[in-house]
């Protein structure tokens, strides 16, 4: 049933956001503080309209002059914009999920690894229209040496795409094995292919310090992404893993816990971005009183892997690597969040408002949608959230958003509650 529903969803017409931005209704919003990144000045109190879905004009609130009628005008008072954040390593499989994500202020995450094409499924709700649901970017099933052996269980993969059925039953997938995952994923719409180039840190009988795929498979996956133009993120945590996948042309190093100098000088020379997710380190470093001896043993690998993670952050800074925010979160009532990881980020180094990048403007060059999200100007997504004071200032208030507005559609208004 649950395959039965995505493949509904995944059938509707790619016309369907151009609908959904027509009947958008038009939006003005008076009197507020903009904050659009680390190197633009802020700009004080400006009127900015909304029509379609899209920013229309940016204008000084005391020069404007209305000359059209708009469905909802609101006073914002003061209040400050910032660009809908952009999580880069989310792992949501629900609508309950990704609205949390929405209420936070991101409006778009990077569908990392779910066990279906539950981020495409997503993004077809997005885009026709439903103003709860974030936008997302899906990477569906991770291109994995061992699917049969991997958590969580990949059993999904062979049922929704049965052709791959002998892969299930080989020593490793091979470099023709990850081609053909690499081509289904291709042909179920996704937006980035995941390779794991290292074993998993957060799976007890796993090896974070040990190779997934080989050189032959990384290279064979990222040749065939980007023969179909898809960009490729990579799961990897040391200098052997992480140097490997850049080799292979990946765009993105998710974690890169354990890189050092030389790898993270390679880094910078390939224009490759770096995704820390130093908040799910730090959340699977404090385990419950009752825990058990795996999850303690957990605790004690994600303590050593974020030691090193903080050092390969400063020094990332310093090179001048790009730094994106990735929470690597579910998203259910208790995960850490978005707002964590850029909290973790300004304690890492950062300065709050190269923090706030890392989930704006610089996520959005990484990610290859900064044409229309990452920033306040005409012609982008009215992707927008809505706070009390700066937040580069004042990192705190990014987690009670006053308004979220996604595609010019409002969601969880406060301002005027």
């Amino acid at each position: 049933m649950k395959i039965a529903i995505l493949a509904a969803l995944l059938s509707v017409s790619f016309g369907a956001s151009a609908q959904a931005a027509k009947s958008t209704p038009s939006l003005l919003l008076r009197h507020a503080n903009v904050f659009a990144g680390a190197s633009a000045p802020r700009r004080r109190d400006v009127t900015i309209t909304i029509v379609r879905g899209r920013i229309e004009h940016i204008q000084d609130s005391s020069s404007f002059h209305e000359t059209a009628v708009f469905d909802r005008e609101i006073d914002l008072k003061g209040a400050w914009i910032l660009p809908g954040l952009i999580d880069a390593h989310v792992h949501v499989s629900d609508i309950p999920a990704a609205k949390r994500m929405l209420s936070l202020g991101i409006t778009t995450g990077r569908s990392m690894l779910t066990t279906g094409y539950e981020g495409v499924g997503l993004k077809k709700l997005h885009e026709r229209g439903d103003g709860d649901i974030p936008d997302f970017l899906s990477a569906g099933f991770p291109v994995v040496a061992h699917p049969t052996a991997f958590q969580p269980d990949l059993s999904s993969l062979f049922l929704i795409n049965p052709d791959l059925d002998d892969l299930r039953l080989s020593d490793r997938i091979g470099a023709s094995g990850a081609r053909r995952i690499v081509d289904v994923n291709v042909a179920h719409h996704v937006d980035w292919i995941k390779v794991f180039a290292s074993g998993r840190a957060g799976v007890p009988n796993a090896d974070p310090l040990s190779r997934d795929l080989n050189d032959e498979e990384l290279v064979a996956a990222v040749q065939e992404a980007t023969a179909h133009g898809i960009p490729v993120a990579a799961h990897a945590y040391t200098d052997d893993a992480v140097s490997a996948a850049i080799k292979a042309g990946v765009r993105t190093v998710e974690h890169g816990s354990l890189i050092t100098l030389p790898t993270l000088q390679l880094m910078r020379a390939r224009g490759v971005c770096l995704t820390p997710t130093l908040s799910a380190f730090y959340a699977l470093a404090k385990p419950s009183p009752d825990a058990t001896a795996d999850e303690k043993a957990l605790a004690s690998r994600a303590q050593m892997m974020l030691d090193h993670a903080r050092q390969a952050v400063a020094i990332a800074r310093r090179l001048g690597v790009t730094i994106i925010a990735g929470a690597d979160a579910t998203y259910d009532t208790d995960s850490h969040t978005l707002i964590d990881e850029i909290r973790h980020l300004a304690e890492a180094g950062l300065s709050p408002s190269e923090a706030v990048d890392a989930a704006t403007v610089r996520s959005a060059a990484c990610l290859q949608v900064d044409r229309q999200k990452g920033s306040i100007e005409p012609g982008f997504d009215a992707d927008l959230a809505v706070y009390t004071s700066d937040p580069a200032v004042n990192l705190q208030v990014l987690r009670s958003p006053l308004m979220v507005i996604t595609r010019g559609t409002v969601f969880g208004d406060r301002l005027s509650n």
